[in-house]
């Protein structure tokens, strides 16, 4: 398998795709849209009537069992969902029907009481009922856990009675549960002006009625609580929520501790590059400015990259990170990167970050086709897109405006999926499109961006007569625009649209990656550059696999795998023998029992010398064990049997070399710059072999010079056979007279016989065909094209745009954290030591609060609208 059938088969993942076939599997659709564990599987499904009673809510739809999670979800998935582990269900009791044959009610640990009315054949229903009855049976053991793992979460200690010492179910309730560094350094933003009590007793509402944490029903009025913004002492919760993190945390329960006392003082790639970026993860929030801030950081960064090596670490991920840990402990934002990683983003945090850069492609597309004029503007001006997007996708908006803002795209990013960066990422070219339309260069683009970025708080039509026009900040505007104008992207058309940009991006990444290990070989002797890519492509196809991120573990070529690989350029490689043991432990120079790709460039330029001096010497060391310029008499005839081995199978050319057949059957031209062809028959050569041991011994050096000079012809001794008759024996071959040949001995008997002179003059170096794979695909312009605009020169020009804008950023930054601190001294003191607030959080709700749900931020929950505006039709006609 060659590298780029790696790459493909784990980017197969951003499609939803296996690697093996054209449609996901019922377990993977599964486990995707439900934001459940891998080794999550579907059992059981059956048509339901749902009823939630205390909220009025009735619903049809289907009811699906796994092994640990039971799963409602609607016709119209926004009437109602849920997602229950089995161990948070406390009671199962069958109700009467008059309608239905068969009904449940199930009671959760929170109290929640839901009605559940099957509809089907009887068989059906016993069948489902009995796999619900194993399962719960089966979960029982991981109940005792369960009390532990409600402690870290705040709507269990929001809900419960503050006053009391011991909760209902038994555990010691100390001080509020451990949450991120807003706790210790205050959250980013003005709480008044964010609403933040009036939204926390809006959640605290829902979740009283509608059960929370493990046990929570999704209505409509949750997609719209999380749409104008998640209060912040609930924000990491249902981000663990809606990312499906939490049942990640709950299914791997200690792991991160484990982890840490696993991996302590242990040091990787991975954590030197953690180190470079800890300091720059997010440096204007000021627990990134203090050892304990840095420290959580740190801890989290490192134990993702030894559990997940492949990926090790990534650039970006510190930022990403840092922004979860100011709203989740070091745990929960431990299992949230992973499902990232590994779910929501495959591929964007890896060495190549293909994930990202089809992502890029799939951005292009989508902005050529509902804004062609702003996209022809950039084509003719040649301005990349990439340079600026890139880094929105990478961050997650993070690292592109002020954090209260990003934060918002977050809270909707963990519920709805990946549509929703390039939902925000149109809408932000749609905004901007008529200025956009005016500015020729790359630094002017990134400009007018970072300045609307730096104002998304204020109004978006300050001269507008209508005073309401006039309140509407620009970031509504943005969270209108995004989800209601570009509703029309949905998470089936951007999945097409990778599947038919997949194959070009991936082969542009291994073109890129290839060309760069490439140019990082040395030692290559008289290899050519087609030679080296031959090499590359035999190499990673005899690997079959390969590791595409940081982590302290290298690509090796084991001895088996050496021979594969052999065997494809050298005919005569065709099975295991002890010339290919010597040759890989010759080529493996640093001792690590398998060869880099390097070793093997540099082991093949050494065997394919056409110095005939350099190419006896090179087989010469080869028996040569301890280096001493002596071989033994087991090492003459191991070395006549090493010949033997290679030049048995070098009689298969014809007439020069249009009859030779490659591996897998490619013809192939000999190697450039080496003529002739290889016509001597085995018999030629089984010859001359036995003349070189002839010979060998003939002049052969004696150990002990005393014992006089052995005649290799003529002083023969008798020795008694078993039939008591007399043979005769040559004296060279006797154990009792040690000899050795030296390596100019070696090159007189070599020099002596015309055939094996002509063998290491040229055959030896021409029996290894350095042709390519079969199928294997030659770089293609456009390709290159794609790959070095997307990276080399976005990488390039966003590191030049970067250094003039930084400057801005970090004034406008530092600006506003003065004036959170002003603010802070003056109204806002730490929330767990002040208990009138939490009063005030848990008072009723009144109408001043229900208020906050009629924000511009919920335009088009109600309803889709498939009609572009006028600002966006003017782009687009």
């Amino acid at each position: 398998m060659s590298l780029l059938a790696t790459i493909r088969n784990k980017a197969a993942q951003l499609s939803l795709f296996d690697a093996t076939s054209e449609r996901p599997s019922k377990d993977q659709i599964f486990r995707t849209t439900y934001r459940l564990p891998d080794n999550a599987h579907l059992q059981e499904s059956i048509s339901t009537e749902f009823a939630l009673e205390s909220s009025g809510i009735y619903a049809s739809g289907k009811l699906i069992l796994s092994e640990a999670y039971l799963v409602f979800d609607a016709v119209d998935p926004k009437t109602c969902t849920f997602v229950v582990p089995l161990v948070a269900i406390r009671r199962v009791e069958r109700i009467a029907s008059k309608t239905y044959l068969f009904a449940l009610m199930i009671q959760t640990l929170h109290g929640l009481k839901f009605n559940l009315q099957f509809v089907g054949l009887r068989s059906q229903i016993e069948q489902f009922c009995d796999r619900l009855k194993q399962n719960l049976r089966a979960n029982v053991s991981d109940m005792k856990l369960l009390k532990k793992f409600l402690t870290t979460l705040y709507s269990e200690y929001m809900l419960s009675d503050k006053s009391a010492s011991i909760s209902p179910d038994g555990t010691k309730r100390d001080s509020i549960p451990e949450g991120g560094l807003g706790q210790l350094f205050q959250y980013p933003g003005d709480p008044r002006k964010l609403r933040d009590k009036s939204k926390l007793r809006l959640w605290a509402e829902y979740l009283r009625n509608n059960g929370r944490n493990l046990s929570l029903v999704r209505l409509p009025t949750f997609q719209k609580l999380i749409r104008v913004g998640l209060p912040n002492r609930l924000r990491g919760e249902i981000w663990e929520l809606t990312s499906g993190s939490m049942y990640l945390r709950l299914a791997n329960p200690n792991v991160y501790q484990q982890l840490q006392k696993e991996y302590v003082g242990r040091s990787s790639l991975a954590i030197e590059e953690i180190e470079k970026d800890l300091n720059r993860s997010l440096p204007e929030y000021p627990a990134y400015q203090s050892e304990e801030g840095i420290e959580r950081l740190r801890r989290v960064l490192t134990m993702y990259s030894w559990r997940n090596e492949s990926v090790g670490y990534c650039q970006a991920m510190n930022i990403v990170v840092a922004a979860l840990l100011i709203y989740m402990n070091e745990e929960q934002a431990f299992w949230c990167l992973s499902v990232l990683c590994d779910h929501l983003l495959p591929g964007y945090y890896s060495q190549t970050m293909y994930g990202t850069i089809l992502d890029q492609k799939v951005f292009e597309s989508l902005v050529e086709k509902t804004m062609p004029i702003l996209w022809d503007h950039l084509v003719i001006s040649d301005i990349q897109l990439s340079v600026v997007s890139l880094p929105w996708f990478l961050s997650l908006y993070v690292n592109s405006m002020p954090l209260t803002f990003a934060f918002r795209i977050l809270d909707v990013f963990f519920l709805e999926g990946p549509k929703v960066l390039f939902q925000i990422g149109l809408a932000i070219l749609r905004i901007n499109g008529e200025e956009l339309l005016d500015v020729n260069d790359d630094g002017s683009f990134i400009s007018i961006l970072k300045d609307y970025f730096s104002r998304l708080d204020d109004s978006a039509h300050p001269t507008s007569q209508n005073e309401k026009l006039r309140e509407v900040t620009r970031f509504q505007e943005l969270m209108v625009v995004a989800f209601k104008e570009f509703s029309i992207i949905t998470d089936d058309i951007i999945a097409d649209r990778r599947q038919k940009h997949k194959d070009g991006v991936l082969e542009g990444i291994e073109s890129f990656a290839k060309r760069t290990q490439l140019r990082n070989l040395h030692n290559i002797g008289h290899l050519t550059s087609t030679d080296l890519s031959n090499i590359y492509d035999r190499f990673f196809e005899a690997l079959q696999s390969s590791r595409l991120g940081f982590g302290p573990k290298k690509t090796l070529m084991d001895l088996s795998t050496f021979q594969l690989f052999l065997s494809g350029i050298a005919s005569w490689a065709i099975e295991p023998h002890d010339f290919l043991v010597r040759l890989f432990h010759r080529w493996d120079i640093e001792l690590r029992g398998g060869l880099s790709l390097n070793n093997v460039v540099s082991g093949l330029a050494s065997v394919m010398e056409r110095d005939i001096m350099s190419s006896m010497a090179y087989f010469f060391e080869l028996y040569d064990e301890d280096g001493d310029g002596k071989v033994d008499r087991e090492g003459i005839l191991e070395m006549s049997e090493g010949l033997l081995y290679i030049t048995r199978h070098l009689s298969w050319r014809g007439d020069d070399y249009g009859d030779s057949a490659g591996v897998n059957g490619i013809i192939s031209p000999p190697l450039s710059g080496i003529a002739g062809t290889l016509n001597d028959s085995p018999i030629d050569y089984l010859s001359s072999v036995s003349a070189f041991i002839r010979r060998a011994f003939e002049y052969a050096t004696p150990d002990f010079p005393e014992t006089g000079s052995v005649d290799a012809t003529s002083d023969l001794v008798q020795v008694e056979s078993s039939e008591n008759t007399k043979v005769q024996a040559n004296v060279a071959l006797d154990p009792n007279h040690p000899l050795h040949i030296t390596l100019a001995t070696f090159r007189m008997v070599v020099l002596a016989d015309e055939i094996l002179e002509k063998f290491f003059a040229k055959d030896f170096a021409a029996s290894i065909e350095l042709a390519p794979t079969k199928g294997s695909s030659r770089e293609k312009g456009t390709l290159r094209e794609l790959f070095d605009s997307l990276v080399t020169d976005s990488m390039r020009m966003a590191g030049e745009v970067k250094r003039k804008i930084d400057d801005m950023e970090r004034q406008a930054r530092e600006q506003q954290a003065r004036d959170d601190a002003q603010f802070r001294s003056d109204n806002v003191q730490s929330y767990h030591h002040d208990r009138e607030e939490e009063d005030d959080e848990d008072g009723d709700v009144g109408e001043k609060d229900r208020d906050v749900l009629a924000g511009l931020e919920i335009a088009g929950l109600s309803e889709s609208s498939n009609i572009v505006t006028g600002s966006t039709a003017s782009l687009q006609n």
